[in-house]
């Protein structure tokens, strides 16, 4: 029972959202950038909230970044291109660092909305 504890626990730990980490309200995306690492940099319209990492660059507070080469990536920018064609606002959570672009958040997981 405890080692149940434990796992469910830790599972709960790791689907946490990172601390010191920025997320945005609803909004809708725009500018998408792939570049040819296979990085993707989108603007995304809502208005940030939390504390945005430091290294975000100055002016780039609506841009942010993930990894598209990776197979969770790519789940993450067939969801992004829906969203942007269908014109469907979407919510992100930030992962606090600049991971994927030294300028940009990264992005550890978004939504589309209604």
């Amino acid at each position: 029972m405890k080692l149940l504890a434990a796992a469910l626990c830790l599972g709960a730990v790791a689907m946490a959202a990172p601390s010191h980490a920025s997320d945005s309200q609803s909004g809708l995306v725009s500018i998408i950038y792939i570049m040819d690492d296979g990085k993707v940099l989108f603007n995304q319209a809502g208005v940030r909230t939390g504390p945005v990492p430091s290294c975000q660059g100055p002016g780039l507070e609506y841009r942010w970044a993930f990894n598209g080469a990776t197979p969770a990536g790519q789940a993450k920018l067939a969801t992004l291109l829906s969203a942007w064609s269908m014109k469907k606002p979407i919510t992100i959570i930030g992962k606090g660092s600049c991971s994927d672009h030294p300028d940009t958040e990264s992005v550890f997981w978004f939504r589309t909305d209604e």
